[in-house]
This record gives C-alpha cells, sequence and structure tokens, in this order.
C-alpha cells in the first residue's frame, strides 16, 4: 500500500496545525502519593453548565495510566514567565515520579490533586468519560472547583504558536 498521501497529509497537518495558537497548562494527578504532571496544550472548555472540561492525553503514555487510576485531576493555566516549567513538564522521558519537584503546588479542595500555585487559573475535575479518539484520549471532566493564582491579576497566559512560545499583550 503507498502511504505517500497518508504521510504527505499527516506532515502538512502537523505543519498547519502549528499556526493554532493554544494556551499552556498542566494536567496533573496523585498516583498513589507520588505526584505526577505533564505540560499540555489540547484542552478546552466544553460546557458552561455543568462546568466542564477535556484535555487530549497520548494513551501510551505515563500520564493516561496516571489517569486511570483517579476519579479526579487536576489542570492548571501556566503565566507567560511559567515557560521552564512548560518545557521541563513537557520533556519526552520526564520522571513518572517527582515531576512536581521544586514546583510550588497545594492541593485541591476536593481529591487533593497537585494544582501549580503561580498559576493565572486552575480547574479540579472529576472524570466523566474517556474517549478513544486515533492515537490519543479524550478526558473529560466535571470541575468540581476552581480558582487563580496567587498574582493572576498581573500575569499574562503562556502561549504557543508556531512551536514557539509567546503571550499576548496587556490585559
Amino acid at each position: 500500500m503507498d502511504r505517500t498521501h497518508e504521510d504527505s497529509l499527516t506532515e502538512r497537518y502537523r505543519e498547519l496545525s502549528d499556526d493554532i495558537a493554544a494556551a499552556v497548562a498542566v494536567v496533573s494527578v496523585k498516583r498513589g502519593t507520588a505526584l505526577h504532571a505533564i505540560t499540555v496544550d489540547s484542552f478546552l472548555d466544553v460546557s458552561y453548565d455543568p462546568p466542564t472540561m477535556a484535555v487530549s492525553i497520548y494513551s501510551g503514555s505515563r500520564m493516561m495510566e496516571s489517569l486511570e487510576m483517579s476519579d479526579h485531576y487536576a489542570i492548571s493555566l501556566l503565566n507567560s514567565s511559567q515557560r521552564d516549567v512548560s518545557e521541563r513538564l513537557g520533556a519526552s522521558g520526564q520522571p513518572l515520579y517527582g515531576s512536581l519537584k521544586g514546583i510550588d503546588t497545594f492541593p485541591a479542595p476536593h481529591s487533593g490533586q497537585p494544582v501549580l500555585t503561580d498559576a493565572i487559573a486552575w480547574f479540579e475535575l472529576r472524570q466523566t468519560q474517556t474517549l478513544e479518539i486515533a492515537t490519543h484520549y479524550l478526558v473529560v471532566g466535571e470541575v468540581v472547583s476552581m480558582g487563580t493564582g496567587v498574582s493572576s491579576s498581573k500575569s499574562k497566559p503562556l502561549l504557543r504558536w508556531r512551536k514557539g512560545y509567546g503571550t499576548i499583550g496587556p490585559r
């Protein structure tokens, strides 16, 4: 079977999808007593009533394994000064345990999931559905608590665009 067309379609999709500016966040979950986190830019708010969000997670990842072991998870929206956090938690092959070492967190009120203290906003979610789509799972959750970070009123969001980082103008 000739995959030339499929390969070129995939490569062109990757190229053009890099033109989609996206907020950067951290998905975090407790796995036993360990805190596990990864950087994502494929998440969205799905519904306001009830408040619902979804995040796309690679099906073969350790994060997906961790999410399968928990009823809850957290999403922390990164601010523009947290590029180092994004790069660290987005690196492939990061350790399963200790990924949040040195990053200030606090436990979310309902389930104790780790939330990044300096996040612009954070959401604690109860998993309601997991959908397998191509090479990823779409993990859907109902928001059970949320809040803002310590200096969110002065912060700008960290954005990804064309494989680089940026932010937007004054708030």
